[in-house]
């Protein structure tokens, strides 16, 4: 796919993940790198060791550190006019959990909490584009926010973000951007956290199997299929937090 240059508004433009200690950024990164075959542009101390992941020279991920860090990815959309953007995601029930930040010449980021309690991000753009490939291996491809109502979630990001809530089958729920299909609002199984899930394309979930546990980490589903690919869920070795993948081709 070419090379992405600027984000539609209200479509994902951005993941990154904090962890706690330079020992967790640094294993953390060998982790995904053996994943993805991901080169790191890495920040220094003055930067948090905020460094970005890249595939083919273009940004995909990003890795932070700092006290308090918990290896969960933060999934952030865009936005032209952050602060009108938080007002309109507070009247329509979220919550501020970090105000919007200027961050240098790179761009402006707030983080909210939604309706349904899932944690997501803002980010208007600066110098700073977001992610710079999607669609293919070792890129993102696909979005998927669980919680134990997906209904409410789906209108809340819908309206937000102006874009359309389709079913296209019975308990299947769209965001879609035009013609783009772009995230899926899920129920969460009972007892899980709502939350954003960003999902990565891989080339292979075969390989996946065999690289997760040789670098530490947990296969959790060998292979789940969804429309148009299937997916391979695991447990990275750092914080075992749960990662997705899915295999090269449509979107799920």
């Amino acid at each position: 796919m070419p090379k992405l240059t600027t984000h539609d508004s209200g479509m994902p433009i951005w993941v990154d993940v904090m962890v706690e200690t330079p020992e967790q950024h640094y294993d953390l990164r060998a982790f995904l790198s053996a994943l993805f075959d991901w080169t790191w542009d890495l920040g220094g101390p003055e930067m948090g060791s905020y460094s970005l992941a890249l595939h083919d020279g273009a940004p995909v991920f990003g890795l932070g550190q700092g006290e308090g860090g918990q290896g969960v990815a933060t999934t952030y959309f865009s936005t032209p006019a952050i602060d009108q953007t938080v007002e309109e995601a507070v009247a329509l029930g979220a919550s501020i959990h970090m105000p919007v930040t200027p961050v240098l010449e790179l761009g402006s980021m707030a983080w909210l909490v939604d309706p349904a309690g899932a944690t997501f991000g803002l980010w208007q753009p600066g110098i700073f584009q977001g992610f710079g490939v999607a669609y293919e291996a070792n890129a993102p491809g696909w979005f998927d926010h669980t919680s134990s109502d997906p209904d409410a979630a789906g209108t809340f990001y819908s309206t937000l973000s102006g874009h359309q809530l389709t079913s296209p089958e019975p308990s299947m729920r769209i965001l879609q951007n035009g013609d783009q299909w772009y995230a899926s609002v899920s129920e969460s199984p009972a007892g899980d956290a709502p939350r954003w899930n960003p999902i990565y394309v891989v080339d292979s979930l075969e390989r996946i199997h065999e690289v997760v546990p040789r670098h530490g980490g947990a296969i959790v589903i060998a292979e789940m299929p969804v429309p148009g690919s299937a997916i391979c869920v695991f447990s990275e070795p750092v914080n075992g937090t749960l990662m997705t993948v899915m295999r090269g081709g449509e979107a799920a």
